[in-house]
């Protein structure tokens, strides 16, 4: 499960904590990525500054499982039936 917080740094309190636990409480760890969005002071980066962030989302996968195991785990979750469809 995930689920994306944009809040301002003043907002960031207990309640919002309280929140976090609540919702993840049967969880057996989290793990918290905290990033700023900063904007130049335009509010436009340049043209290279935006091609250089396209390029730094691609990347190797980074996992416990190895490609056959990932590949089986895919396959595994999939699942077909048939639906009752009347017309």
């Amino acid at each position: 499960m995930q689920t994306t917080y944009h809040i301002k740094p003043n907002e960031v309190d207990d309640s919002l904590m309280k929140a976090i636990r609540e919702l993840f409480k049967n969880e057996d760890e989290l793990t918290i990525t905290v990033s700023s969005e900063k904007k130049s002071a335009t509010g436009l980066n340049s043209e290279e500054d935006q091609e250089k962030l396209f390029y730094s989302l691609f990347g190797s996968w980074q996992g416990e499982e190895s490609g056959d195991e990932l590949v089986n785990q895919i396959y595994s979750a999939r699942v077909s039936g048939t639906r009752d469809i009347e017309l």
